[in-house]
């Protein structure tokens, strides 16, 4: 019985040995823990937008962790920054702001704000051209029908086909702008 005892004995000492982490693993653990731990704070923050909330939550952490934590919720909040979501952009906008208020920061968070706005108006104005361009053709094509009257409204033929063209070449324009800006930020914090 004492065999057993001392192969059962080994066997407890190999799985301590298994069970041990280094202190280097124990490290690589700890940062990814933070890391989720980071970026389920800016999915949370997302999704009520209570920057009090963001900011009490991450100053629970200290040293390393937060800033582990910091960085890894400002890269879910720079994911977030999209030319179409007006309100998420700017909610993640105001995240990076509570997480970092480094004026390198705030600047690329600016131009990131100036580019939208560019953006906005771009749409805007491409959607005034193609509104006309599409009244102009349905008209050609109510005089070719030879159709006429105060009866008929506006005729939007291949208006959606239309707008999501025009909203393709916009976004593929100044997606490219908005993602070096993303960059930016990214190296920043």
């Amino acid at each position: 019985m004492g065999e057993i005892k001392s192969a059962f004995e080994k066997a407890l000492e190999r799985a301590e040995k298994l069970g041990k982490l280094s202190p280097e693993e124990m490290k690589k653990r700890k940062d990814a823990e933070s890391t989720a731990i980071g970026k389920a704070l800016a999915e949370r923050y997302l999704e009520h937008g209570h920057s009090r909330v963001l900011k009490e939550e991450s100053n629970r952490y200290t040293g390393d962790q937060k800033i582990i934590v910091s960085t890894a919720a400002i890269r879910r909040l720079v994911d977030a920054i999209s030319l179409q979501n007006n309100e998420l952009t700017e909610r993640a906008m105001e995240g990076i702001s509570t997480l970092s208020d480094d004026a390198r920061t705030l600047e690329a968070k600016r131009k990131i704000v100036s580019l939208i706005t560019e953006y906005k108006e771009a749409e805007r104005q491409a959607y005034e051209q193609g509104k006309r361009r599409m009244d102009r053709r349905g008209a050609e094509l109510l005089d070719e029908l030879a159709i006429s009257g105060s009866a008929i409204g506006e005729v939007k033929l291949g208006a959606r086909e239309a707008w999501e063209e025009i909203r393709e070449e916009l976004s593929s324009r100044f997606d490219n702008r908005l993602q070096k800006l993303k960059q930016e930020l990214l190296e920043l914090s």
